[in-house]
């Protein structure tokens, strides 16, 4: 059951991830956006998962997280550097404060009253994707938690990912925000027709774009 849950878990993941590299590529450098692409992206991400995975934890893995990680920071810091920082910081704040102030309201929120259906169908597909995950983060993390203190795995596993979450939102989130409201615009409509160009329109909008669409393709 394990297994095959991870398996559907991991099949979402790689569809979206394949779908957003696709239109990246398409919006950076002109790839025709059709089922070959897609399905070469999807044999080079297959690729690279097993060789990470085959090189085990402390190796493959371990590699491409670390890049991961730090294409992210620099993707933060060049928001941070080149995009509206003031407003950022402002998002951040607010943010923050309108989650601690929700958070017990929406935890229990049923919608009885309005009977909207919102419950019924906008949360279905993340939940099961982040149940199907649960059995394979559930082994991973206590793997690598070995040897790690109450505090250190309460810090690492719930903590940071939630602020960082608050981070990675709030820049990414921020800019585009900022460039809908108060600059050219366009963004919303690019999500609106089609999300994973989101990203790669809003990166248009800033310097060396070319180079930061590259980056995150």
């Amino acid at each position: 059951l394990a297994v095959f849950a991870t398996l559907f878990g991991v099949a979402t993941s790689l569809g979206l991830g394949a779908q957003q590299i696709t239109q990246g590529l398409s919006h950076v450098y002109g790839v025709p956006d059709g089922i070959a692409t897609t399905i070469t992206v999807i044999a080079v991400i297959t690729m690279l998962f097993t060789a990470s995975a085959v090189t085990g934890i402390h190796r493959g893995i371990k590699y491409l997280s670390n890049i991961n990680m730090t294409l992210a920071v620099l993707f933060i810091l060049f928001f941070l550097i080149t995009g509206p920082t003031r407003f950022i910081f402002n998002v951040f704040t607010e943010s923050i404060g309108e989650y601690l102030q929700n958070i017990m309201l929406m935890s229990f929120w049923s919608d009885t009253v309005e009977q909207t259906g919102w419950l019924g169908w906008w949360t279905v597909f993340y939940w099961a994707w982040w149940i199907a995950w649960a059995p394979f983060v559930g082994g991973f993390i206590a793997r690598i938690s070995k040897g790690r203190t109450i505090k250190e795995f309460l810090l690492g596993v719930l903590f940071a990912p939630v602020l960082m979450s608050f981070i990675w939102l709030s820049t990414f989130g921020g800019s585009a925000f900022y460039v809908e409201l108060f600059g050219a615009g366009g963004i919303a409509e690019s999500a609106t027709d089609n999300a994973a160009t989101a990203l790669f329109v809003t990166l248009g909008h800033f310097p060396v774009a070319a180079l930061m669409s590259t980056l995150a393709v």
